[in-house]
């Protein structure tokens, strides 16, 4: 009479042996899939992440206009309110700045996609 427990041994060692060579051979084709599609999924992803960049650049630009046109309006009248006029240039300047954080985090994203990074998320 056949023993069921040591012919499921005989399989589970047999597949032992044969699964590596199989795995390995598997892996390389997977692998290269694998990173064809995430190559993919980046090249999809990066036209909206820029946009996003751009659009969120658009609102720091749109207050440095708005400040100074607050700041001309007010240099026009009389008599001059400095206080007034010197609060809108800190805001200019500050938006100003934020600007250019904007634009150097999408620089240090475009040229991190360049050299091999993948991360996109994180510096926005």
């Amino acid at each position: 009479m056949p023993n069921p427990v040591h012919e499921t041994s005989a399989v589970a060692a047999e597949w032992a042996w044969s699964a590596p060579e199989q795995s390995a051979s598997d892996s390389a084709p997977r692998c290269h899939e694998t990173q064809t599609e995430l190559a993919s999924a980046n090249r999809v992803a990066i036209p909206g992440q820029l946009s996003a960049s751009i659009a969120e650049i658009n609102q720091p630009i749109s207050a440095v206009v708005m400040n100074a046109e607050a700041a001309l309006r007010l240099l026009l009248g009389q008599p001059t309110d400095t206080k007034a006029v010197r609060r809108l240039l800190a805001c200019i300047v500050k938006d100003g700045m934020r600007t250019g954080d904007i634009v150097n985090c999408t620089l240090a994203l475009i040229n991190k996609r360049r050299h091999g990074g993948n991360d996109w998320g994180s510096t926005l």
